[in-house]
C-alpha cells in the first residue's frame, strides 16, 4: 500500500521597480505541505515484525525572500551595481507515525557513540539536536570529604552511568529534579537551520576594469562539534593530541576550569551544549577582477573582445565558530543537520585567464 509522497505549495510573489529600473525590489512568500512522507512506524507484538514502512510522515516549509537590485551610479566611464538578497526559511514537524510525538535520530560518525543526538519532533523544526545541559564541572564545593575519599554532598545530582563522581567531572543539569542525571534529562540544546541566510555583491566597472566582490552569510544557525568529544576529551585517547584549549583543563591547580579533567568518566562520552556552538558567519567568498582590452586593439588581431582576470574564492571568514569552517555539515540529511565531525574546510583558490570571442 505504499504510494509517493504529496505536496501542495502556495507561492505569493511581487515584482517592484523604481526610478525607471535603477531601483528592483522582488518579494516571494510560500507555503509547502509534504504529506505520506515513508516512515518506519512501531507495530503491536502481535504482529511479527517490530516496525513496518509506511506513509505516515508530514512536513511543513514557509518562508519570505527578498532579492533587491540597484543601479547606483551610471555614467559613460563608471557604473556600480548592487545585489542584495536574504531568505527566512523554516520547518515544522507535523506528522510522524502513528501516535508518535518525537522521533530519534543517530548521526552516527564513530562506533563509540551510539546514542541519539537528534530529535524531530511536532511542532518544532526537523533535526533539532538533542541531548544534556552543560553545567560545567563539578566542583570542590560540590563535595564532602578529602583527597580520595570524595563524596556529593546530599542534594547534588550525578549522571546516572558513574558510582563515584570527582571533582572535575562533567556536570549536566538534572531538568526534572529527581537527583540523577539520565535520559529523561535530554531535551533540545540546538538548531540546525539558520533564521536567515542571504548574499551581497557589488559590481562594478570603470575604464573597462570590472571588479565584484561577493559575500554571503548564514545566522541562526547551530553546530555540533563532535570533534571536541575527541580532542578536549582525555576519557580513554590519551594517545591522541588534544586542541590547545584541553592544556586549561581542570586539574587541582586549575579548579575553576569548566572544561572536565582527565579520567575515565562515562559522562565525558555524552551530547550535550558543550558541544553546540553558534554556526553563523559571514564569508568573503568570491573577489573578481578583470580587463577589457579596448576594441580598437583587438580588432587589429581580428578578435571581437577580450577580457583578462583574476579571481579568488574564499576568502576569509568572519565567525565564532571554534572549527575550521562553520559552512558544514557531515551528514547530508534534514534529520541531522549542522554536525561536525574531521570535516575538510573549504579552501581558499585563486586563478587567471583570459575569455577570448572571435
Amino acid at each position: 500500500n505504499l504510494k509517493w509522497e504529496t505536496t501542495t505549495q502556495t507561492n505569493v510573489g511581487a515584482d517592484f521597480g523604481f526610478l525607471n529600473d535603477r531601483i528592483e525590489l522582488t518579494i516571494d512568500w510560500y507555503k509547502k505541505t509534504t504529506d505520506d512522507l515513508l516512515l518506519s512506524a512501531d507495530l503491536a507484538p502481535s504482529a511479527g515484525y517490530p516496525t513496518a514502512t509506511k506513509n505516515v510522515g508530514s512536513v511543513q516549509n514557509s518562508g519570505w525572500e527578498f532579492t533587491l537590485n540597484t543601479t547606483n551610479i551610471k555614467k559613460r566611464n563608471f557604473t556600480w551595481t548592487t545585489n542584495f538578497n536574504i531568505s527566512f526559511n523554516k520547518n515544522k514537524v507535523v506528522a510522524l507515525t502513528e501516535n508518535q510525538l518525537a522521533m530519534l535520530t543517530n548521526a552516527r560518525f564513530d562506533q563509540n557513540y551510539t546514542s541519539a543526538n537528534y530529535i524531530a519532533k511536532i511542532g518544532y523544526p526537523i533535526g533539532m539536536m538533542y541531548g544534556y545541559i552543560y553545567e560545567g564541572t563539578y566542583k570542590y564545593d560540590d563535595f564532602e570529604g578529602t583527597v580520595g575519599s570524595y563524596t556529593l554532598k546530599s542534594g547534588v545530582p550525578y549522571y546516572s552511568a558513574e558510582t563515584a563522581t570527582q571533582p572535575g567531572y562533567p556536570k549536566y543539569a538534572d531538568l526534572n529534579g529527581d537527583g540523577i542525571i539520565d535520559s529523561n534529562d535530554q531535551t533540545i540544546i540546538g538548531r540546525g537551520d539558520p533564521v536567515h541566510t542571504g548574499g551581497f555583491t557589488n559590481n562594478f566597472n570603470f575604464y573597462g576594469f570590472d571588479i565584484s566582490i561577493f559575500f554571503q552569510w548564514s545566522y541562526g544557525n547551530d553546530i555540533l562539534n563532535a570533534n571536541k568529544l575527541f580532542f578536549e576529551n582525555g576519557t580513554k585517547k590519551k594517545d591522541l593530541n588534544m586542541f590547545a584549549t584541553y592544556a586549561n583543563r581542570w586539574t587541582p591547580d586549575n579548579p575553576t576550569s569548566d572544561i572536565p579533567v582527565v579520567s575515565n568518566s562515562a559522562s565525558n562520552n555524552v551530547f550535550s551544549s558543550r558541544l553546540i556552538e553558534d554556526g553563523s558567519y559571514l564569508r568573503l567568498k568570491t573577489v573578481s577582477v578583470g580587463y577589457t582590452i579596448p576594441a580598437h586593439i583587438t580588432k587589429k588581431a581580428h578578435i571581437s573582445k577580450a577580457r583578462i582576470y583574476v579571481s579568488a574564492q574564499n576568502l576569509y571568514t568572519w565567525t565564532k565558530y571554534t572549527g575550521y569552517d562553520p559552512e558544514v555539515s557531515v551528514k547530508n540529511s534534514a534529520l541531522t543537520p549542522g554536525l561536525d565531525f574531521s570535516s575538510y574546510p573549504r579552501a581558499m583558490s585563486m586563478n587567471m585567464g583570459v575569455n577570448i570571442t572571435f
